[in-house]
């Protein structure tokens, strides 16, 4: 049980406007729903919030080359600058705009969607990318 809010971002999908780091990251260590809503008359005292349920299903991790921390490296450079278009928010992370063009062509990825598009599977495609393209 967490804050309803916390709920929402963990069990967001790709492309809702609440999907960011925090669901990307779970992805990583399995399947999160959210099940049910706790009001707050419920515990004492009352917060001030409501609370969600969340179902943790646990799964294997994306078949990549990556290690857990490049894959997270990558979604955190991809969203953080949230509104940019995936090529600008990486591109300190792939080490130039034209590092970052050729890391997303590699990895089948469209320069011009934005990190709250993608899946873990495609961050740790673009992760992989980055190690055979060679950028630092």
């Amino acid at each position: 049980m967490v804050q309803l809010e916390v709920a929402a971002r963990l069990a967001a999908s790709p492309g809702s406007r609440v999907y960011g780091v925090p669901s990307v990251k779970m992805q990583w260590y399995g399947r999160v729903d959210s099940v049910g809503t706790v009001g707050p008359k419920v515990f004492w005292p009352e917060p001030r919030v409501d609370s969600g349920l969340v179902r943790f299903h646990r799964g294997a991790a994306p078949i990549c080359a990556s290690s857990r921390q490049e894959v997270f490296a990558c979604i955190d450079a991809g969203f953080s600058q949230r509104r940019k278009k995936l090529r600008s928010a990486l591109s300190t992370w792939a080490g130039g705009l034209a590092n970052a063009d050729v890391i997303l062509a590699t990895a089948g990825i469209d320069s011009s969607c934005r990190g709250e598009d993608l899946t873990i599977a495609e961050f740790a495609a673009i992760a992989d990318a980055r190690s055979t393209v060679g950028a630092t």
